[in-house]
């Protein structure tokens, strides 16, 4: 079973995040490079979440999940804020033109990740799953 670390989206859980990042990487002994990537990716979404997804005051919760699975290791963030705009993930154009932010992390976390997945769950969350070799 996959063990979730939940977090309020305030900015200094980060430091939360990255330790049990550096926590569930060192028990698996990835390499350095490896941990430095997964590292980076978990920080880029934390602050694109913190600044783009939720409005200034707005209570909200992320959770994020590791698992390894073969050579890769799936990263899972899950917020409770208003849905994202899909084409920003998808590399298409959003309606009214591109957001310069959204398009700094899309192609931020595209050098770190080799797939991207984002979908609305049924029970109302955003779900970003990144998958690092």
């Amino acid at each position: 079973m996959t063990a979730w670390l939940t977090l309020t989206n305030r900015r200094e859980n980060q430091k939360l995040l990255l330790e049990y990042v550096r926590n569930w990487a060192r028990e698996r002994s990835l390499s350095p490079h490896r941990r430095l990537s997964l590292e980076r990716a978990a920080e880029e979404i934390l602050r694109h979440l913190l600044s783009q997804a939720y409005q200034p005051e707005q209570p909200g919760s992320i959770a994020v999940s590791l698992e390894e699975k073969g050579s890769r290791v799936r990263l899972v963030f899950e917020d409770d804020a208003a849905p994202h705009n899909p084409s920003s993930l998808s590399g298409l154009p959003a309606p009214g033109g591109p957001d310069p932010a959204v398009c700094s992390f899309y192609n931020s976390l595209q050098q770190l990740a080799e797939s991207l997945i984002y979908y609305r769950t049924a029970d109302r969350k955003n779900r970003l799953v990144v998958f690092l070799s």
